[in-house]
C-alpha cells in the first residue's frame, strides 16, 4: 500500500514546490466625499456686513456658511463672484449635482463657470445654469468640468459661482405678524472623478 501511495505523494510534493508564494502588503483608502481635496474659496463679492459671502462655520468644523444678506420683496441682487470651487486633486473631476436641503432655494439661480477647453487653461470659460430655483440642471452627462492639479494639493481647475437672488413682490408667510423670514439649509455639491 505504501509503494502504491509513494508515486502520488512524490507528485504532490514536487508539484507543490513548483509555485512560490510572495506575500505582498497592500492598503487603500475609501475617502468620504467631504474629505476630497476640493476647495471652496470666498469670491470677491461682499455681503451687506462687508464680509465675504462664504465664511467658515465656527460651530461646525469643516463646514461653511453662505451668507447672502437681508433682502425684501421685489429685490433683485446679483453676486457675480460669490465663491470659487477649485480642484486640488491630481485627476480631473466633474460636478454632477447641485441641490438645497431647506427652504429659500426658489429665490435663487446659480451659475458656475464651466471649463470648455481643459487643454488650454484651468479656468471656467462660460456660465452654465446649475440651479434654476427648483432643481439642478447638471448630471453625469451635462456637468461642470475641472482640470486636474499638476501635482496633488496644488490648484487645478477653478470655477466661479454667480448667484442671482430674485424675491417675488409677495412672499408667502411674510406679513405684519411675521415681518422677517429666515431660510436655512445645506447646499450640496456632488463631484465624480473623470477617469
Amino acid at each position: 500500500m505504501s509503494l502504491l501511495m509513494l508515486p502520488l505523494l512524490l507528485t504532490y510534493v514536487l508539484q507543490a514546490t513548483q509555485y512560490a508564494r510572495a506575500p505582498v502588503k497592500y492598503n487603500y483608502f475609501i475617502v468620504q466625499a467631504r474629505y476630497a481635496d476640493i476647495a471652496l474659496v470666498p469670491g470677491t463679492d461682499r455681503a451687506p456686513n462687508n464680509k465675504t459671502l462664504l465664511q467658515n462655520a465656527t460651530d461646525q468644523m469643516g463646514l461653511y456658511n453662505l451668507t447672502l444678506g437681508r433682502w425684501g420683496p421685489g429685490y433683485r441682487v446679483n453676486y457675480t463672484d460669490a465663491f470659487n470651487v477649485t480642484n486640488n486633486e491630481a485627476f480631473p473631476i466633474k460636478m454632477i449635482g447641485f441641490n438645497f436641503s431647506g427652504d429659500g432655494g426658489e429665490y435663487l439661480k446659480i451659475y458656475i463657470l464651466n471649463n470648455t477647453d481643459p487643454l488650454t487653461d484651468r479656468f471656467g470659460d462660460y456660465e452654465e445654469l446649475v440651479w434654476n430655483g427648483t432643481h439642478t440642471l447638471i448630471n453625469a452627462t451635462n456637468y461642470i468640468y475641472f482640470t486636474a492639479a499638476a501635482t496633488y494639493g496644488q490648484e487645478g481647475g477653478t470655477s466661479r459661482a454667480k448667484i442671482m437672488i430674485n424675491i417675488n413682490e409677495t412672499v408667502s408667510g411674510l406679513n405684519e405678524t411675521y415681518p422677517e423670514l429666515s431660510y436655512f439649509g445645506t447646499l450640496h455639491l456632488w463631484f465624480t472623478g473623470d477617469y
